[in-house]
């Protein structure tokens, strides 16, 4: 089901975090169990009323530098005291005094991790980039470095080199960076210093991580290979059986009947192209329904199967690109930060539950030489 379909696209809102219990039913048995489990303990994470994380979803610059002021007791004394002690001027003209980050703001500018924008707006609930994240979480431990090269590069071979990005997580330079992400970097570098360790210790005992992070790159495999569509733009995902597909950009986006059209000869596409360094957005149906005659009423019905280094494979004029899915997420029809920020991704995208137009599933995937070398 795909209905309303513009207005779910073009529609965005920001989701403020709700205290909750100390364990959350989507990290549980995750490989981010253990930084929720141990920044929860620590009432560094609160999460949400439904008893979720997210850590599947964006991380904001506003929830990033919360996070990582709770981390420091005296920052998070900081920022205790100026809720109570705001100045009638907001150092940011996009952050109110009413707002719960500005307290986190004051602190945070007050210790020179924070400076915003040169239009004097910090822009809260944009979505935070890996060199970022990176950057931020140097900063507030003490352990930023001035960089001779790009402005992230030595904070960025410092992380490296203390192990806080897992080999699991599929990160490159200019990536927004998840929650799950996130609190994993977190979490590596608290108990890098309050251990003295030199480096972050695997489960299997090793300190080696990332030896260096990949940018965004699509891999191409020519059609002579003899594996690509056959049709000029044609998507195929071996793991649940869907071959060749048949992709097709809307002669109408800006109405649903013209977005809901293509979808009665395969799925249709919006935004970037394969090789663009952008967004490409695939959506299609995801119907149950038997009374729906429509062949691919139901050809995403199961994308919600795909799994973490599953490989999706897109045709578009003679040549074939690479991608590999990294996480997947449910996200409110109008919830638009999947489709912001820099660097190549695929996103595969779809309304759920099946049958309903309630949420939005999205699978995300990036370019196979995107994924950080291993």
């Amino acid at each position: 089901m795909f209905r309303r379909a513009f207005a779910a696209v073009f529609g965005l809102f920001l989701t403020i975090p709700f205290a909750h219990a100390a364990m959350f039913r989507d990290a549980a048995g995750t490989r981010y169990a253990e930084a929720v489990s141990s920044l929860t303990s620590r009432g560094i994470l609160q999460g949400y009323p439904d008893a979720t994380i997210r850590p599947g979803s964006l991380i904001t610059r506003a929830e990033a530098l919360k996070i990582l002021l709770q981390t420091q007791p005296r920052l998070a004394q900081r920022a205790q005291w100026f809720a109570g002690h705001l100045p009638q001027m907001p150092l940011f003209v996009d952050v109110q005094k009413s707002d719960w980050v500005d307290p986190f703001l004051e602190a945070g500018f007050e210790n020179g991790l924070v400076k915003g924008y040169p239009d004097r707006t910090f822009r809260p609930g944009d979505p935070v980039n890996v060199e970022e994240a990176i950057v931020l979480l140097m900063r507030t431990y003490g352990l930023h470095q001035t960089s001779s090269g790009e402005w992230f590069q030595a904070d960025l071979d410092a992380a490296i080199q203390k192990n806080l990005l897992a080999r699991s997580e599929h990160l490159a330079i200019g990536r927004q960076i998840t929650r799950g992400q996130f609190f994993d970097m977190v979490y590596r570098l608290d108990t890098v210093r309050s251990r003295r360790l030199t480096a972050f210790v695997e489960k299997d005992g090793s300190m080696n991580g990332h030896t260096q992070l990949a940018r965004i790159t699509p891999a191409i495999v020519s059609t002579m290979t003899g594996k690509a569509g056959n049709a000029s733009f044609s998507i195929r995902i071996p793991t649940l059986g869907i071959q060749n597909l048949a992709v097709a950009d809307p002669a109408d986006p800006t109405t649903s009947k013209g977005l809901l059209a293509v979808l009665k000869k395969g799925v249709g596409h919006l935004f970037s192209y394969p090789g663009q360094n952008g967004k490409d957005m695939i959506y299609g149906h995801s119907s149950d329904e038997k009374w729906n005659n429509n062949t691919y009423a139901e050809i995403f019905s199961t994308i919600n199967k795909l799994k973490p280094g599953d490989r999706v494979y897109v045709t578009y004029r003679g040549r074939e690109y690479v991608y590999e899915v990294t996480y997947q997420q449910i996200t409110a029809p109008n919830d638009m930060k999947s489709f912001v920020g820099a660097g190549e991704e695929l996103i595969l995208y779809t309304c759920w539950p099946k049958d309903t137009a309630k949420q939005r599933l999205i699978v995300h995937a990036i370019p196979v030489q995107e994924v950080a070398q291993r």
